[in-house]
């Protein structure tokens, strides 16, 4: 039987954070804790309706949302802007709070 060698190998290597798609990982500051701005017309369904995440977790009490969304043609700034315009929301005032995007790793809810 016929054996075939691979040469040409996509990396895939321990410890590496790849993207085959045109996602993003970002958190989102919201300031302050989100644990009860839960529900139907809370802030944290406002801020998922704003960013539309493919997945997303809210968890702590740091006020942090992670997500991950669509990458195309959004950066930092303009996600912060976006934020930033909702103004303030079930009581929770983002208009000074901010979004970065992160690795995967980085990914921590203190």
């Amino acid at each position: 039987m016929a054996s075939i060698t691979k040469v040409n190998q996509d990396g895939r290597d321990h410890g590496v954070q790849y993207n085959p798609g045109q996602t993003i990982a970002i958190e989102i500051d919201a300031g302050v804790s989100l644990a009860a701005k839960d529900g139907i017309d809370g802030a944290l369904a406002a801020i998922v309706s704003e960013f539309a995440p493919l997945v997303y977790k809210s968890s702590g009490t740091a006020g942090k949302v992670f997500a991950i969304i669509d990458g195309h043609a959004n950066d930092a700034a303009g996600l912060t802007a976006r934020l930033q315009n909702m103004g303030t929301v079930d009581g929770v005032d983002l208009s000074a709070q901010t979004v970065v995007l992160r690795d995967l790793d980085a990914f921590d809810a203190t």
